[in-house]
């Protein structure tokens, strides 16, 4: 395999491997005789990413007979970090003339030889390569039910309308309009994040065409590196899809070169096994809908769903008892552990049996018709201890003849 990118070119290359970049960290290249290919695939593998360079994007294209046979193995694969620090920089288109990517079967090397502008240098850097993997991709590429098409300025502003937190974004599909939000509903809200609903017209894209009505959901990040690609050159941007939980493409096309962008999608409101939440209420919920309530909009129910019903299962009386048992029994040992630590302790008892002696003892014949009093708790033992002189009185009778200021003069 031979190429060459010419300085025009260079800066579509280097756009495309950093889009890649924010992907995945392996990168295949597959070479055909018709176009080279580059992919990547996220860890999870739900996200395919796909750049193909046609032979008019190269000023020199030349690949073997051998390397050239249609199929969907994946002859070629490097690390993306040895392959990123040729591309770093900007204005690269001014700074290069020229980009040859060479291979020779069966090498270990893939050599990409950068050609400068200034004196004519030229840079080799040999990148190694890592066992080949042979994959099988379908052509997801192809027109689905649902298109959507709009100008990349269009997209862009519509993702200034969301958060840069938001991980994944929901269109709900109708042949009016679409409903994007970044939430759905029946999800438990989140107090720290703010919900978003916008609704965009059929009338402002420029390619509305839907077969079918349905939702899907799918995560942001993908979809904002396609836009962010399709805002540097000023391309249209297509979203082709069947229903949720089948993949969505998001695809840009340019003479020269085409994009590919699959994502894996879910329907919140009929896929079951769904990671980002509960798509329906719970069974309770559904009981009390039953009974009769049938005044309760969508936010009740929504606090009705996020209610913790556990605690409403047990006797309030009982587990106010246990409550008030265990913060006894605790105070009781705090209470405890104090008194024996401290040196007026005893003297702290004597005042204390002291005063309970006298309130609750009465004279002779005297009928007491009133409750007893409850004794004091040990909680409020330990403050009147701690604050025993807060408690003392600062007027006595003794006071009233003694002479605390001599009269002043006349004047």
């Amino acid at each position: 395999m031979n190429c060459i990118v010419p300085s025009l070119n260079i800066k579509v290359l280097a756009r495309a491997v950093h889009a890649l970049a924010k992907i995945g960290d392996e990168l295949f290249i597959e070479a055909k005789i018709d176009k080279l290919t580059f992919l990547t695939f996220n860890q999870s593998k739900t996200v395919c990413g796909q750049f193909h360079m046609l032979d008019s994007f190269f000023s020199l294209y030349n690949v073997q007979q051998g390397h050239a046979k249609e199929n969907t193995a994946i002859s070629l694969k490097i690390h993306m970090k040895t392959l990123l620090p040729l591309f770093r920089g900007t204005h690269l288109d001014k700074k290069l003339e020229s980009l040859r990517i060479e291979y020779v079967d069966p090498s270990d090397l893939m050599k990409f030889k950068v050609k400068y502008k200034a004196d004519d240098i030229v840079m080799s850097h040999d990148l190694c390569l890592m066992d080949p993997e042979i994959l099988t991709i379908d052509n997801y590429g192809q027109s689905r039910n649902n298109s959507l098409c709009a100008g990349s300025d269009f997209f862009n502003s519509f993702l200034n309308l969301f958060s840069t937190s938001d991980d994944s974004i929901t269109f709900e599909i109708t042949r009016a309009k679409v409903i994007a939000r970044n939430y759905y509903i029946g999800a438990p809200h989140n107090p720290k994040s703010v919900r978003s609903h916008v609704n965009l017209s059929n009338s402002e894209f420029a390619l509305f065409k839907i077969s079918e009505e349905t939702t899907v959901n799918f995560s942001l990040k993908p979809f904002r590196t396609a836009i962010a690609f399709a805002d540097s050159f000023n391309l249209n941007i297509s979203i082709d899809f069947d229903a949720g939980g089948r993949p969505l493409s998001i695809s840009m096309r340019n003479p020269t070169f085409e994009v590919l962008f699959v994502v894996a999608t879910i329907n919140p409101y009929t896929d079951a096994p769904s990671t980002i939440g509960p798509t329906s209420l719970p069974a309770k919920i559904t009981q009390v809908n039953i009974k009769g309530s049938h005044n309760l909009t969508h936010d009740d129910l929504e606090a009705i769903a996020n209610e913790n019903w556990d605690d409403f299962e047990d006797d309030p009386v009982s587990k106010s008892d246990k409550n008030s048992v265990s913060e006894n029994t605790k105070n009781d040992a705090l209470f405890n552990r104090y008194k024996t630590s401290t040196k007026d302790s005893k003297k702290f008892v004597l005042e204390e049996n002291d005063s309970l002696f006298n309130n609750n003892s009465k004279q002779d014949g005297e009928v007491d018709n009133n409750e007893p009093e409850s004794p004091e708790s040990p909680r409020s033992k330990r403050v009147r201890y701690i604050f025993k002189r807060s408690f003392e009185p600062t007027f006595h009778a003794s006071m009233i003849n003694n002479v605390l200021l001599r009269e002043s003069d006349s004047e």
